[in-house]
């Protein structure tokens, strides 16, 4: 069985109704990974939530603070196996509700981001199928895991399976076990060297990563694991191998992140069938941006098609996932470094932020916007050289939201050549000094871009 989407309507940021559609394991490491990404408060935690909502025998409570108010009415719909789940309010301004055709046999496990636990505890073992079901959606956030502490009992029964997924994400095979206190209260002992700590002196990361290889280590092919934000208080090592993990176990898995760190987005995952999406929020409510078909064929490209360029889908350009409004696309590296000098010498100050290390070729930057547009970035700026008019009007036609320009020159800088026929006079002359000729038509346009973005991000608040 699989979750092929969700809809949600009227859970916390939700007044519109959005749709999630989740990506299916077909045999290839990516193929069954959804990552969300999208600025605090967005909503990415309210997504996870409503697939929570849907486990327990008892139908959940939606309580005041977790409904939207503008609509109090919640109502989410799974597509699982090819059938149709909801649950809904049973009255508008009710917290109760009312679970249709739930199958309580398929189980999602679903990890929130809080995930401390009880240092000390009392001896009881939970397995994988009992503890899923019990994790209903609490009328609060809480900061503690619920009975996570019956889990680590349950791991002690197959240390070797849990052990080597721990020892893969932490880089090193961990030493670990369950000891009891005069007093008689349990707790879990981690061996660092001829040193030990309980879980009471535990670093936050320890504790998480015990807790996401916990949700994973005893999962069989076709479940779904939800993990949100599986960065929090990881070092970037462990950040990178524990994606690469998630990448493996998305063969035969659903697996659905949400994520503030560019280390679990991987051009690899939408190549393999996975699926993308930034979640926003505004005056609209929680807003959901899926990639569409087009721009994974952009990205395929982009991928195949800059072995000499790879900061177009290194660390940085990753980060183009996580931007917020006011981007500003440039066609190469030198660019990036360039335009802020340039503004510094006519004294304009530019609104927005430069993309990256530049996009790879003017060629590319429509791959670049079409991502951009399917991900719901509003405005977005782009300069190209000055014998590059022909892709700046096709851009514009294609992208009438966004703003195009090209600089008054052919290139930022000044190039020499063996013959003269082949150099290329740009905006800096040899010594870095913008060119007299070039000021006032180079101040008007820097001005007309940020004119633009401090309009757009006026309208994008109002």
């Amino acid at each position: 069985m699989a979750i092929s989407s969700v809809q949600i309507s009227g859970y916390r940021g939700f007044k519109n109704t959005g749709t999630v559609r989740f990506a299916q394991p077909n045999g290839t490491p990516g193929g069954g990974l959804t990552v969300l990404t999208g600025p605090n408060n967005s909503g990415k935690s309210s997504v996870l939530e409503a697939v929570r909502a849907r486990s327990g025998y008892q139908s959940v409570s939606f309580t005041a603070g977790t409904r939207n108010p503008e609509l109090e009415y919640v109502e989410i719909t799974y597509e699982i196996n090819g059938k149709i789940e909801r649950i809904h309010s049973v009255s508008k301004g009710s917290s109760e509700t009312v679970k249709v055709n739930v199958d309580q046999s398929y189980r999602i496990f679903v990890l929130p981001s809080r995930r401390s636990f009880a240092p000390y505890f009392s001896k009881h073992e939970q397995n994988r199928a009992n503890y899923v079901q019990s994790l209903t959606l609490p009328a609060q956030r809480s900061s503690n895991l619920t009975n996570f502490e019956q889990r680590l009992f349950n791991a002690l029964r197959n240390p070797e399976a849990f052990n080597r997924m721990l020892g893969e994400v932490l880089g090193f095979m961990p030493v670990w076990t369950i000891d009891q206190s005069d007093q008689g209260a349990y707790f879990l002992k981690f061996f660092n060297g001829p040193n030990s700590h309980s879980s009471d002196g535990m670093g936050e990361g320890i504790v998480s990563i015990f807790s996401i290889v916990d949700s994973l280590y005893d999962s069989d092919p076709g479940e779904a694991i939800f993990i949100d934000e599986p960065e929090l208080s990881l070092h970037p090592a462990l950040q990178k191998r524990l994606a690469r993990l998630l990448m493996r176990l998305s063969s035969d898995r659903q697996i659905v992140i949400s994520t503030h760190s560019p280390y679990f987005v991987d051009p690899r995952i939408l190549l393999s069938g996975g699926q993308f999406l930034r979640v926003t929020t505004g005056t609209d409510g929680t807003q959901l941006y899926q990639l569409s078909e087009q721009s994974i064929e952009s990205i395929r490209r982009l991928s195949a098609g800059n072995l000499y360029n790879p900061h177009v889908f290194g660390l940085d350009a990753r980060e183009l996932f996580f931007q917020e409004e006011g981007i500003i696309l440039t066609e190469g590296q030198e660019d990036v470094l360039l335009y802020p000098k340039l503004a510094e010498k006519l004294g304009v100050e530019i609104s927005g932020d430069f993309f990256g290390w530049g996009v790879g070729g003017a060629g590319n930057m429509q791959h670049l916007c079409l991502i951009l547009r399917d991900l719901g970035f509003k405005k977005v700026a782009g300069l190209l050289d000055g014998d590059k008019e022909d892709v700046q009007q096709k851009l514009q036609t294609e992208f009438p939201d966004f703003f195009f320009a090209c600089i008054p020159a052919k290139d930022i800088r000044t190039k020499s050549a063996r013959k003269p026929s082949e150099a290329v006079e740009g905006l800096f002359d040899d010594k870095l000094e913008v060119r007299t000729e070039y000021i006032e038509s180079t101040r008007k346009m820097l001005a007309d871009i940020s004119t633009y973005i401090d309009g757009a991000k006026a309208d994008i608040k109002s």
